[in-house]
């Protein structure tokens, strides 16, 4: 079966895309976090306020609520952490561990959000469109690392995290492959940057 050139460039656009926002989406998590919203009584209305001091006398049994507290999740850098805070894959466990230096753990923890991010942007855009997925394959890599230095306590949890992240690594290999067929980047590897990646073809 034979297919055109077109239909090789949508194949490759499909994978990049998928790819750039899985990494963005991953890299914004890192920024999640809940706030808390304090809301005055006086800005809603009458209903509202009604429905408040129902609240506040039914539950409370004191006086009518004058201010409404409510949690919400947001994105911001106070909430960051490159590593969950609790369970078997914070900071510390992986500092415990032999096969990685603990002097890296917290700069790596510290760098992975924003490098998901980065390499998400660029890719979406065009940005050396090779390097980039190359550089995205060796961060997943890395990743993967993490999944089998705790192998021996998360057993098969992190048995699927490897193959998990596995399916990844052949997403990325095969944007590698559909590479000639990218069309539309913003900016292409020149040949005398040292690093030609072959985007200029």
């Amino acid at each position: 079966m034979k297919f055109n050139n077109l239909t090789y460039t949508m194949a490759f656009w499909l994978l990049r895309f998928w790819l750039a926002a899985r990494a963005i989406g991953t890299g914004l998590t890192k920024f999640q976090g809940k706030k808390e919203i304090v809301t005055n009584a006086e800005g809603l209305s009458a209903d509202d306020i009604n429905i408040l001091q129902e609240m506040a006398t039914n539950t409370a049994g004191g006086p009518p609520a004058e201010k409404i507290t409510e949690t919400v999740q947001t994105l911001g850098f106070e909430f960051y952490h490159g590593l969950p805070e609790k369970g078997p894959m914070t900071v510390e466990s992986f500092s415990a561990s032999p096969l990685m230096p603990s002097f890296m753990v917290e700069p790596y923890a510290l760098v992975l959000g924003f490098a998901l991010i980065g390499l998400g942007a660029a890719l979406l855009l065009g940005i050396c469109t090779r390097v980039t997925l190359f550089l995205m394959g060796l961060l997943y890599i890395s990743l993967t690392w993490g999944f089998i230095i705790l192998e021996p306590s998360m057993g098969p949890s992190a048995a699927a995290g490897i193959a998990y992240l596995g399916v990844h690594m052949v997403l990325i290999v095969g944007a590698l492959l559909l590479a000639d067929y990218n069309k539309f980047e913003l900016v292409k590897c020149r040949r005398g940057c040292g690093l030609s990646c072959g985007c200029e073809k």
